[in-house]
């Protein structure tokens, strides 16, 4: 018997961030996703630099929603103006150069796909 999906459900990520591209959330085949709010926090003493994208589902590209952004020491940076929303495979993804230095927290809410 097939696992019976909520039709809405929310869910609350962390990651650390390590050097590179880090995959921060990928919406799965049964669901489209709202992504309502992230957060990524400094824990150093000193600027550092992250940049937000989508990969949409079957595209080598990227779509930029923050570009070399600034997250000051100590501080946090929301780099969502608004809601976004992820069709089934889009991914949210977030790249920087050092390891363990930023962490994320990300809000989203999954909807059930008919």
């Amino acid at each position: 018997m097939a696992e019976t999906i909520p039709l809405n459900k929310f869910r609350l990520l962390t990651k650390e961030l390590q050097s590179g591209n880090n995959l921060i959330y990928s919406s799965s085949l049964d669901v489209a996703s709202i992504l309502l709010s992230t957060q990524i926090t400094n824990i150093t003493s000193s600027n550092q630099i992250v940049s937000v994208t989508i990969q949409k589902s079957g595209s080598a590209s990227f779509i930029t929603l923050m570009n070399s952004g600034s997250v000051p020491p100590d501080e946090s940076l929301n780099p969502l103006a608004g809601k976004v929303v992820l069709e089934k495979h889009d991914s949210l993804i977030m790249n920087t150069s050092e390891n363990g230095k930023l962490h994320v927290v990300l809000s989203v809410l999954e909807n059930a796909i008919n």
